[in-house]
């Protein structure tokens, strides 16, 4: 019995937790596709950024705020264990976050 209701829990709080991170990731995203989504870049900014949390329009901050959140994020994933960017990719995200940026 007591397994029973340990089983109930476990499974009310992940479904609550799914249920958040659904919620948090429709906030934190406008729907808007993102510029020249099969380009090189917006692939990779898509595939790095995408790994932690839903993909930013480039919009959503200007082309001077862009290294300032990339560097933050960068911060986030050594936190976390997470491949940092190489020099390369860090660049051609910059690249593509400056020209599609407000």
């Amino acid at each position: 019995m007591v397994i029973t209701r340990e089983i109930k829990s476990v499974t009310k709080h992940a479904l609550a937790a799914v249920v958040s991170v659904m919620i948090i990731s429709g906030c934190a995203s406008n729907g808007t596709p993102i510029p020249a989504p099969q380009s090189e870049a917006a692939l990779l900014f898509a595939d790095k950024c995408g790994e932690c949390h839903a993909v930013p329009h480039p919009a959503r901050h200007s082309a001077d705020d862009w290294p300032h959140y990339v560097a933050l994020m960068e911060q986030r994933m050594r936190e976390r264990d997470i491949a940092l960017l190489s020099e390369a990719q860090r660049q051609l995200i910059l690249s593509y976050l400056s020209e599609y940026g407000r």
